[in-house]
């Protein structure tokens, strides 16, 4: 990019939608790198599970960890952020019970799927609960399921403006 004075700009503008994974990872080295928190492997741009499910992907290759970085979501974990955050409102008795196994299962195929997809937090609230998510796209989700299992709810989406991504959805239950 060349400015008014015919020179070159060093001036990098933020990438938006397509931000590049390296950038959030570091170049890549070699070798594999081990979360020390909850033993995820960051392999070739991309976190595993474990070294177990690392080796389906890499068969022929000799795989050794050559260090410790924490992954992206034991970071906001630690650091009490997140990118989903679902407020449930006035969730019937009757539901709470087969809602919570809901979440509970939902968290679980999320995160086999991709270790970096999180439930963080299930909070009781005086209005009924909030849940907060290390991807927007997973409360997003997580919601509609919510919608399409119990019939009687209503979803509110509010995204919050760049530069950040942060999801805030209100399931409110209807009274029958």
């Amino acid at each position: 990019m060349a400015n008014i004075f015919g020179k070159k700009s060093s001036i990098k503008l933020p990438q938006r939608d397509r931000e590049a994974q390296h950038e959030e990872y570091g170049r890549e080295g070699k070798g594999a790198v081990l979360c020390p928190d909850c033993g995820n492997v960051h392999f070739r741009k991309k976190w595993h599970a474990s070294l177990a499910t690392l080796h389906e992907h890499a068969k022929d290759e000799m795989l050794a960890v050559s260090g410790e970085k924490r992954c992206h979501a034991c970071t906001m974990v630690r650091e009490h952020t997140f990118e989903g955050e679902l407020f449930l409102e006035k969730v019937p008795e009757r539901f709470r019970e087969e809602l919570m196994n809901l979440i509970r299962h939902f968290g679980e195929h999320a995160r086999a799927n991709d270790p970096q997809d999180r439930i963080i937090a299930v909070e009781d609230t005086d209005t009924g609960y909030r849940i907060t998510t290390t991807e927007n796209q997973l409360a997003d989700r997580l919601a509609k399921k919510i919608k399409d299992a119990f019939n009687t709810a209503d979803i509110h989406f509010t995204h919050s403006k760049e530069p950040f991504e942060v999801d805030r959805i209100r399931v409110i239950f209807r009274s029958e």
